[in-house]
Parts: structure tokens; C-alpha cells; sequence
């Protein structure tokens, strides 16, 4: 029987002081915690000063999560003027992460390579030689950086990831799998996570589907029409050992009737019935 645990991450709680809402997910079942660092959220890397990092890091720890891996939305391969702002935001919050390790495994940090990257079929060596450059980084703080195929994004199907984990083939550089981004585009599960399972470092879920209009919707964990129970049958079948966690999408908590604490208690209680499914 596979255990895989469940994780809630901040993204869903923009609002909500994460000491307050470390024990509530807790509380709600989830097994770990992700850290959103990025402006706007309590545990950006520029509003935490050292005694709370500490503070934090000791918060999570009493939980019983183990070290954090942390989420950001850098646009780490757009090109143009902006990169030097980019590597000096992504080196704090490598930083983050490491302050907020209580462990000696490398700390993970996943993000998007954003919407503006150079086009996949005349850019995907600028895309790679971009990732290389940032893994360098990570590596020197002891951290991975996991990055996410999405949809909409040049790096958006599990072969096109494939082909960036073989050619740039860096200890540090690994993917963040989140089957939502190809469940949308009608693409195959198992396909997916046989593909990109073997080079994940960090897991994500959602649902989703696009609309009439072509337009990506996403939806919490087990309102659309993604198979949890497969999902984790599958996961299980290759002796999957990364957290699930649960990704709150921003057109979700953006809507003004939001209520976190029932979005992250929904999206459990269809994950863990997913779970308890496959091992059934």
C-alpha cells in the first residue's frame, strides 16, 4: 500500500497570517505545506526578516510537516531588460527556502517559466541554456528549482519537457508536475505522469477544462472531470514518494465570495477519497 501525503500550499491564502494558517490546514488533514514567496503574500522574501524565518521555520516544524518546499511566479525565462531583476528575486528566495529548511535534503522551489518565453521551436536552447543558468544559482544555495510545464506557456506538454530534463541533464534543475495544465489540453494521464514523474522534484493538482470560448478554466481537485483515483493508482504504481499538494487557482481565490478554508477543505476530502481509493 503507497501513502502518499497531501499538501496545502500558501498561494490559497494570500490574506490569511500563515501562523494561523499552518495548524487550521493541519487541522483540516493535510500532511504538508508549501510556502508562497512572492509580493503580496506574508512570506515574500522581503517581509520576513531573520526572527521570522526562524519563527516560521520552527511553526512548521511543530506541525509535523516536513521542510517546506516553496512556490514562486517568476517569469524566469522572458527575455529583455528585466532578467537582472529576476536572478536577484530568485537568488532571495532560494534564500527563503534555505532559511526555512530544517533538513539536509536540497530544499525545492517551483515555478512557471512565464508567458512571455522566447517561442518553443526557435527558443527551446535559450530556454534551456536560461534554466541552466538559474540551476547554477540554485545549486549554490543548496536548493531545486522545479520548473513547471503550463499551459499557455512555451513549455507546455510532457515531451517538451522531457527534452529540456535530457539536454540540460542538472542536478538542480528538475519539474514541477501539475496534471492540470495537460488534462486541459485533452492529453493522456498515464502518458503524462510516466513522462514527467521520473524528473518531478515537486507535485501540484487541480482540475480544469477550457471553455466554448477556448479559454482555460480551473477548477479545485474533484470538481472537473480529472480521474483522482487513476491518478493516485497510477502515482502508487511507480512508487510515487512526493507530496500532492493542492493548488488553489488564482481565478478561484480572486473571486470575492472566496472562503479559503472551504476551498482547502474540499480539495482534501477529494484528494484523500482519491487516495484511499487506489489503495483500496
Amino acid at each position: 500500500m503507497s501513502h502518499i501525503k497531501l499538501g496545502a500550499g500558501t498561494y490559497a491564502f494570500r490574506d490569511v497570517d500563515v501562523f494561523q494558517a499552518l495548524p487550521h490546514v493541519r487541522g483540516i488533514g493535510y500532511e504538508a505545506i508549501e510556502i508562497l514567496a512572492g509580493e503580496g503574500w506574508p512570506t515574500a522574501p522581503a517581509r520576513l526578516n531573520r526572527d521570522d524565518r526562524s519563527r516560521l521555520s520552527d511553526a512548521i516544524q511543530q506541525q509535523g510537516f516536513e521542510s517546506p518546499p516553496l512556490m514562486a511566479l517568476l517569469p524566469l525565462c522572458e527575455e529583455g531588460g528585466g532578467q537582472q531583476a529576476v536572478d536577484a528575486e530568485f537568488r532571495a528566495v532560494c534564500q527563503l527556502a534555505r532559511d526555512l529548511s530544517f533538513s539536509d535534503a536540497p530544499s525545492v522551489l517551483s515555478s512557471p517559466i512565464g508567458h512571455q518565453s522566447p517561442p518553443w521551436d526557435s527558443g527551446r536552447e535559450r530556454i534551456a541554456d536560461r534554466l541552466l543558468a538559474l540551476a547554477d544559482i540554485a545549486r549554490e544555495h543548496g536548493v531545486i528549482l522545479a520548473a513547471e510545464p503550463h499551459v499557455g506557456n512555451p513549455l507546455d506538454s510532457p515531451e517538451k519537457a522531457v527534452w529540456l530534463m535530457e539536454q540540460t541533464n542538472h542536478p538542480a534543475l528538475r519539474l514541477n508536475f501539475d496534471m492540470s495544465h495537460f488534462h486541459v489540453q485533452g492529453m493522456d494521464l498515464r502518458h503524462c505522469i510516466e513522462a514527467c514523474l521520473p524528473y518531478a522534484a515537486h507535485i501540484h493538482v487541480k482540475d480544469g477544462y477550457i471553455d466554448s470560448d477556448g479559454e482555460v478554466v480551473f477548477q479545485l481537485p474533484g470538481e472537473g472531470s480529472l480521474d483522482l483515483g487513476q491518478y493516485f493508482r497510477i502515482l502508487a504504481q511507480h512508487n510515487a514518494t512526493i507530496p500532492v499538494t493542492a493548488e488553489v487557482s488564482a481565478m478561484i481565490w480572486r473571486r470575492p465570495d472566496y472562503d479559503p478554508w472551504a476551498a482547502a477543505e474540499q480539495s482534501f476530502a477529494a484528494l484523500d477519497a482519491a487516495r484511499r481509493a487506489a489503495n483500496s
